[in-house]
């Protein structure tokens, strides 16, 4: 293309919103490097870098930030503005789920914490809705589906667990997932829940009667991950943890068995930039196995071992000191100064300016991290007793976040170099943390039905 007609391209691709901007470059290679060379897209208004970790403590308590410095200057996690409800800063805000920079909060709502848009979700309109507090089925299953750089539009989907009520002789009979999987799917679209059935390839999990502990799991089964047009669910089995892999192309789904060997429901399913990973708690302190979903040309589906990790080490080395890393926990000052002031694309660009200035890079080349080659594998016998957790993984980079619950202590754990950075101290004020996802701040500013 001559220079005559790429200026011409230009001039009309400037004109496109962000989000057509960046579905053209996928028309063909001129248009593409159009748009590049040109710097013509604003990738720094989408979810593309991780610069914090967002999370609740005991799930009644507003979400908390941990972050790069220049983040907690600008974005709050306190959801005072949900209904213009005050009480929401101290009593409440759930996260459910987690993607792309926006959370869904408790089961009803849809939030972005740096622009401070919300909407909210249609009652569910299944039978058990009602008595969703004690029934069980519907505790922990929803699932938030988002991309902004292909829609404005999100998902919700809500993944219905085994009914308690059903007679012992059927529940023994009757294999579970179900060979045709009803589920309810909310779409900003619409602005209402439907049905959506999708069918099993392969064999059940089990029956009915082998899914019972699922109503009494720990919090931490239900992480989802989402990876190249399928939604990862935990499934819990008394005989061993799944995975359902939702195909959304083809309303289809099956069932994937878990690596075996780690302490119950102590794991947890996310993506990073290879894929859909599982972190395994293996003796429910610090010690750690890595897995990734491979599937082979065939179809054949299994977990290959990426790392093992003990982070015994990790608490003997680095101090438990505030201040001491280059993430802090955003101060309650910070939190609520931040809500006095609107939000738009000035401030946007302030804090993406603010960003691009400090020194926090994710370069795996860093000289502060610390190969963990040379550390034991396991934990040494009458050792204190820190309990580490999986807070996440980074979507872009081979990366994940863990934390020592002990000494509030974070690291992130290169999964390709297998060093560490300690990156600081997180509190949580002696209270376990109850959920946590590696947070993409989003700054596109159109939320559907946003209040």
């Amino acid at each position: 293309m001559d220079m005559e007609h790429t200026d011409l391209l230009e001039d009309i691709l400037r004109g496109l919103p962000q989000r057509a901007l960046a579905i053209s470059r996928s028309v063909c290679k001129a248009w593409r490097a159009t748009v590049d060379h040109r710097r013509l897209l604003r990738a720094d208004l989408l979810p593309l870098s991780v610069d914090a970790v967002i999370y609740n403590i005991d799930k009644i308590d507003a979400p908390k930030l941990f972050a790069r410095r220049s983040t907690t200057r600008y974005i709050t996690s306190r959801v005072d503005y949900l209904d213009n409800r005050p009480d929401y800063a101290e009593v409440t805000g759930e996260i459910a789920d987690y993607y792309n920079g926006l959370l869904l909060i408790e089961t009803d709502k849809v939030a972005n914490p740096a622009t401070r848009q919300w909407a909210s979700l249609p009652p569910l309109p299944c039978a058990c809705f009602r008595r969703e507090a004690t029934c069980g089925r519907c505790y922990s299953n929803r699932y938030l589906i988002y991309d902004p750089t292909v829609s404005p539009h999100y998902e919700v989907f809500y993944v219905p667990r085994v009914p308690r009520d059903v007679p012992a002789d059927v529940a023994c009979s009757t294999e579970w997932p179900p060979l045709l999987y009803v589920m309810h799917v909310f779409s900003s679209v619409t602005n209402c829940w439907r049905e959506r059935s999708f069918r099993r390839e392969g064999d059940a999990a089990g029956t009915m009667a082998d899914m019972n502990s699922d109503f009494n799991s720990d919090g931490k089964l239900y992480y989802s991950a989402h990876w190249q047009g399928s939604l990862y669910v935990p499934l819990r089995h008394d005989k061993g943890d799944f995975v359902m892999r939702i195909k959304l192309w083809n309303d289809n789904y099956q069932v994937i068995e878990l690596p075996k060997g780690g302490r119950g429901s102590l794991f947890r399913l996310g993506k990073s930039k290879k894929g859909v990973y599982c972190v395994q708690d293996i003796d429910g302190r610090c010690t750690f196995k890595i897995w990734l979903l491979s599937e082979s040309h065939a179809g054949a589906i299994h977990w290959v071992l990426n790392n093992e990790i003990c982070f015994e080490t990790a608490w003997r080395t680095y101090p438990c000191k505030h201040d001491s890393g280059p993430w802090i926990s955003q101060s309650l000052r910070q939190k609520e100064s931040l809500l006095e002031e609107d939000v738009n694309l000035e401030v946007a660009n302030k804090y993406n300016d603010a960003i691009s200035k400090d020194d926090f890079e994710w370069d795996s080349d860093d000289e502060n991290l610390v190969t963990t080659v040379d550390w034991p594998k396991k934990g040494s016998p009458g050792a204190p007793a820190h309990l580490f957790w999986c807070l996440g993984f980074h979507p872009y980079k081979e990366i994940a976040l863990f934390h020592d619950d002990y000494r509030s202590a974070t690291f992130a754990y290169y999964l390709n170099s297998s060093k560490v950075r300690y990156l600081g101290i997180m509190e949580h004020d002696y209270s376990d943390v109850a959920i946590s996802f590696a947070y993409t701040p989003c700054w596109t500013m159109d939320l559907p039905g946003r209040k």
